[in-house]
């Protein structure tokens, strides 16, 4: 039951025979079901292929979500955080941040790197000054980026209500638009949004384009701010709307930009996987300075007094960020739950003329031994490649058509 799973629940009990009374001891072991590819890569690539079917039917049909959506006005959105503090990055002439030469901040340190950065470069994301990055201020946006993300689409719909004509009390009920969002965390530790938006319905006989459902989320997203203990809280400057009414071959490919970030911790390892217990398991388990320093900030924060209800110690493995990592609106499509049961349904065993009665208690979680944890990975790795050979014959395929 566990499949190729590298971190399953054990769990023990017992299975009684009603037919006969015979009673029978079992040990099982079931999939973790774990999102993060650091803890479970067989159980984090079954969540992100469901989290495609999730992002893709809501789109494009499929999964109790008619076809018919696909003619409706659908966008791609990406919202950003502000800066904190100039960090080093990789921008289109594939220069790092750079300023006027011979600048140098109040701690005196440059304000330009001469660096072509590799992509994989550790020093991506982190500050040229540590001094003049905001730490707190980075942690704090974190944490109100999801009651800000909700603002804007409450600020998106009354837009839209006043393009239809409607009333701003009416545009809670007249204009219906769904969407998916996932959560991503850059480098430089902050997190930033990537959406689907859909909108299926305006109570008027007024047809709404795509360009106008663009427009009414950009302006909310220039306009939204959120205030909250003295601090104000806004969208940064980045801001990508992309129509995907253009081609089918863009909604899929949307859909797999997606799915690959619900998989991913803060920094892709196993040392933001879990919550934190201590501020000295941080300072010991963080490698990276700039995430170690902004997982402590987020720890340190819970003990002011105006941020104590932000709960930051709960998450200071994700930078202060207190949402999931994807969510969507109630009907946008279907759910993780519905995929579950329908998988579970089609792998459960014929019923015999026996029946059973069975009762199961935690055991435990982790192979026993060692080596079946690296089979597992091996396991893993093997379907992952079938899986990568059959996508690749299809769109081959697709291609010859």
């Amino acid at each position: 039951m566990a499949g190729s799973c590298s971190h399953p629940i054990r769990l023990r009990g017992e299975l009684i025979n009603l037919a006969t009374g015979e009673l029978t001891e079992q040990a099982l072991k079931v999939a973790c079901k774990d999102r993060r590819a650091s803890v479970c890569p067989a159980c984090s690539e079954r969540y992100a292929i469901d989290a495609w079917i999730i992002a893709a039917s809501g789109i494009n049909g499929g999964k109790g979500v008619p076809e018919s959506v696909a003619s409706l006005p659908r966008i791609f959105v990406t919202v950003t955080a502000p800066s904190f503090g100039a960090v080093h990055t990789i921008t289109k002439r594939g220069t790092c941040a750079t300023n006027a030469r011979g600048s140098r901040c109040p701690h005196g340190v440059s304000s330009s790197c001469p660096i072509r950065h590799q992509p994989k470069d550790s020093q991506l994301g982190h500050p040229l000054c540590d001094a003049c990055f905001d730490a707190e201020g980075a942690i704090l946006w974190n944490a109100h980026s999801s009651r800000l993300w909700s603002r804007t689409i409450q600020q998106a719909r009354r837009n839209l209500a006043a393009e239809a004509g409607l009333s701003q009390r009416a545009a809670r009920t007249g204009v219906t638009f769904h969407y998916l969002k996932v959560v991503e965390l850059q480098r430089r530790g902050l997190v930033h949004f990537h959406a689907l938006v859909r909108l299926d319905e305006v109570a008027v006989s007024v047809e709404l384009s795509t360009g106008q459902l663009s427009q009414a989320l950009r302006r909310a997203i220039s306009n939204v701010m959120l205030e909250d203990s003295g601090r104000e809280y806004r969208w940064g400057r980045v801001v990508d709307v992309q129509d995907l009414g253009l081609s089918d071959r863009d909604v899929r490919s949307v859909a797999t930009y997606l799915a690959k970030y619900v998989t991913k911790t803060a920094s892709g390892s196993l040392e933001l996987a879990y919550r934190f217990r201590t501020r000295r398991q941080i300072r010991g388990a963080v490698e990276d300075p700039h995430l170690k320093r902004l997982a402590t900030a987020a720890w340190d924060l819970s003990f002011e007094p105006e941020y104590e209800r932000l709960a930051l110690r709960r998450h200071a493995h994700t930078l202060g960020y207190r949402g999931h990592f994807i969510t969507k609106s109630r009907h946008y499509s279907t759910t993780f739950g519905a995929l579950r049961d329908v998988r579970a349904a089609f792998m459960a065993p014929s019923p015999d003329n026996d029946g059973y009665q069975t009762s199961y208690t935690y055991s435990g979680r982790g192979y026993d031994d060692e080596r079946s944890t690296e089979l597992a990975g091996v396991l893993a790795e093997l379907n992952r490649q079938r899986r990568i050979e059959v996508r690749r014959h299809v769109k081959g395929a697709d291609n010859d058509e």
